[in-house]
């Protein structure tokens, strides 16, 4: 909406309430509810202050800094929208900058538009569109949790059995303009996945953390938890996200050339950017799986872990059965506790890092090996000199640190299988 839009919106008394919002380093959602006339005030160029320790609070909610001033979140006016399933209730999400202005070095949807700025400088575009999957679980008083339903994979079933919670979902997405192409009862039980359809990178990560949002939300209202957790079963498969992307010069794909000697219908510049995402892999898989849990998923059956670029899906990086007609290719090691906005800058800079270096890559073909652990892919990234340098060294050194936590606190953990494993043992 146009800033004229939204005060005719906010005169006809449809909202009385505002969200502003933004997306922390982790992301999670943030934000305040502003009354009418508070948020009025935001439109005039006021904008809403925050503390700068909420940008980087780490996963048990501790600020990673001991001292922080304050940082401004500026609405994204296009992002306004009103929640369909609360009461005369808006939201709007923001690009966080410092008190004089400027763009802050923290703030992740102006990491992503700093690096489209520079694909677009080569006359280059991306569409992108996530495909997240999560469980609806039910917690018992005890705190333990168990699947929704126990509906069989892909089955009518499973839509049946959520088919109210399935048909709401959809309906308030888009409300909010998240575009959803698919739904499914994925493999696991209680498990469901949606695909949304293709927008400018920006557009498809706001999208992402909108669903989050509306799912986690509605679930509640159905008496359920919706978790993006990774691994939440030991037992059962495990949430993933496919991410698909395609480059685009104008209107064409930039990833197609039918005269590609070697058969596979690619163009120098599509060689260039699978290479050059291949080749920065194991620094962007610190954002693609962004967690400990995030790497228990990798000794599934069904988990890609081919470091390369092929057509079975065992590949990291796949051609899609509509590659030659589309040029759409296929992410397919990131979760969907992945921060949208981090994970497509780093693809993108990884994507003109091989087009500057001309880089190639072969198809069909192991190249590389993938990082097990949390650890080893936040080493990769620190090292990625050109992942840093195109999203920021603050923000890269904030994320390494907040990480580190996270590992150390895990790696200090004695669970209970240690103790039930190692308790007796000696005696």
């Amino acid at each position: 909406m146009s800033r004229e839009d939204i005060f005719e919106t906010l005169k006809t008394g449809k909202v009385d309430y505002v969200r502003v919002e933004f997306v922390d380093l982790l992301g999670n959602t943030r934000g305040k509810s502003l009354r009418r006339a508070e948020f009025e005030e935001v439109l005039n160029g006021k904008g809403v202050e925050f503390a700068e320790g909420l940008v980087v609070l780490d996963y048990a909610e501790v600020p990673l800094f001991s001292t922080y001033y304050d940082v401004i979140a500026v609405p994204d006016l296009t992002t306004f929208k009103i929640i369909p399933y609360l009461e005369r209730t808006a939201r709007v999400l923001s690009y966080l900058t410092a008190l004089e202005g400027a763009r802050h070095e923290l703030c992740v949807r102006s990491a992503l538009s700093n690096v489209l700025k520079n694909l677009e400088e080569r006359n280059l575009s991306l569409y992108s569109a996530f495909e997240p999957t999560f469980y609806l679980v039910k917690q018992a008083g005890d705190g333990t949790i168990r699947p929704a339903d126990d509906a069989k994979a892909f089955s009518p079933e499973g839509l049946w059995d959520q088919q109210e919670f399935l048909k709401n979902l959809i309906k308030y997405l888009e409300l909010l303009d998240v575009k959803v192409s698919s739904i499914n009862k994925h493999y696991g039980p209680g498990q469901y996945e949606l695909k949304f359809s293709l927008s400018s990178p920006i557009e498809s990560a706001d999208q992402l953390i909108s669903s989050r949002e509306v799912i986690r939300d509605l679930a509640r209202s159905y008496g359920m938890l919706a978790t993006f957790m990774p691994k939440p079963f030991s037992e059962q498969v495990s949430s993933s996200m496919d991410v698909y992307l395609s480059f685009h010069t104008g209107k064409d794909s930039a990833m197609l050339d039918p005269t590609d000697p070697k058969g596979h219908s690619l163009s120098q510049i599509g060689y260039n950017i699978l290479a050059g995402i291949v080749h920065h892999l194991h620094a962007i898989m610190a954002f693609a799986a962004p967690t400990v849990n995030s790497y228990r998923r990798f000794k599934e059956k069904v988990v890609p872990n081919r470091g390369g670029v092929g057509h079975e899906r065992h590949f990291v990086i796949r051609l899609t059965s509509t590659f030659k007609e589309n040029g759409l290719f296929e992410f397919r090691l990131a979760d969907p506790l992945a921060n949208p906005y981090l994970f497509l800058a780093s693809v993108m800079a990884s994507s003109i890092d091989g087009i500057e270096n001309n880089m190639d890559i072969e198809i069909e073909k192991d190249v590389t090996y993938l990082p097990e652990t949390l650890e080893e892919a936040i080493n990769a990234l620190k090292q990625d000199s050109v992942i840093v340098r195109s999203l920021g060294n603050a923000l890269i050194d904030a994320y390494i640190k907040l990480k580190k936590r996270e590992l150390d606190a895990y790696t200090n953990y004695v669970s209970e299988w240690e103790i039930r494993t190692y308790l007796k043992a000696g005696w």
